[in-house]
């Protein structure tokens, strides 16, 4: 399964734009990470803004958060996800660029374009580098969000280092999108049942292991379904093993009586 090796959060601005990240980096390496924040430090808004590019669109709200309520202006936002793939395969960027719409002639509160880049060595394409901000000595500029969609363009066309970007507004390239992430084993469905869940509410891990109070009862109520549709991805394997266990029993019975009638035989 691929591991989360870094995130990139650029231009974000939350609780009412009293906190703004500029442009922030931060190292996973691939392990499991703690961050934590005083009361009102913004968990809960980091953990909302790094679920939003792997759900679909009516996921994206927390609560009573709206994702759209974090975009006011029509400078873009940056979101991005660095994996490190299975096998020393190298890595994958998985990215949202997004600001508040400025099409009044639609019904979209936002416009998104996500992307996603895989590479084997550090480029131009990858999580440190890819040049959506420009920075002299006085200050960091964002570069605008039809420049950056040009320009993510131009990667796609080029077809260098396995560059795509998709509209998210558009419910074809969406789906697409969504089954290229599955191509890295990233499943939207388990960010959307599990991890979207246990994040929806304040000390929601402790409701979660409230709701389960021993190994058994998590198991049952989390984690069959998930690995159950994992497996069934192609076809019904979970059927296909219950069908193979039938069989497997019924011709043991069969075996079985033979046996015995074998030893009868051969007593006699």
């Amino acid at each position: 399964m691929s591991k989360i090796n870094a995130i990139r959060l650029v231009n974000v601005n939350y609780n009412h734009n009293s906190i703004h990240i500029s442009d922030e980096t931060l190292h996973f390496n691939g392990r499991s990470t703690l961050i934590s924040l005083q009361n009102g430090g913004g968990k809960s808004v980091l953990v909302q803004l790094l679920t939003a590019p792997f759900v679909q669109k009516r996921y994206r709200n927390l609560n009573e958060r709206s994702f759209a309520s974090y975009f006011t202006t029509y400078k873009p936002s940056f979101i991005m996800v660095e994996w490190v793939l299975e096998d020393d395969a190298g890595y994958c960027l998985t990215g949202m660029m997004v600001r508040k719409s400025q099409n009044m002639d639609n019904n979209e509160e936002l416009e998104l374009i996500n992307f996603i880049s895989e590479y084997t060595e550090p480029c131009e394409q990858d999580i440190n580098h890819l040049p959506v901000v420009e920075s002299d000595k006085k200050e960091l500029r964002i570069k605008s969000f039809n420049a950056c969609h040009k320009m993510f363009d131009e990667y796609k066309k080029k077809k260098i280092n396995k560059f795509f970007c998709y509209d998210m507004n558009n419910s074809a390239q969406s789906r697409q999108y969504f089954a290229k992430l599955a191509e890295y084993g990233i499943d939207y469905r388990e960010w959307q049942n599990i991890i979207k869940k246990i994040n929806e509410e304040e000390s929601g891990l402790s409701k979660l292991f409230a709701e389960c109070k021993d190994e058994k009862g998590l198991v049952e109520k989390w984690f069959l379904d998930a690995v159950e549709n994992k497996l069934n991805k192609d076809n019904n394997r979970m059927q296909e093993f219950r069908n193979i266990l039938e069989k497997y029993i019924t011709t043991y019975n069969e075996n079985s009586n033979k046996i015995q009638q074998q030893e009868k035989l051969i007593a006699f």
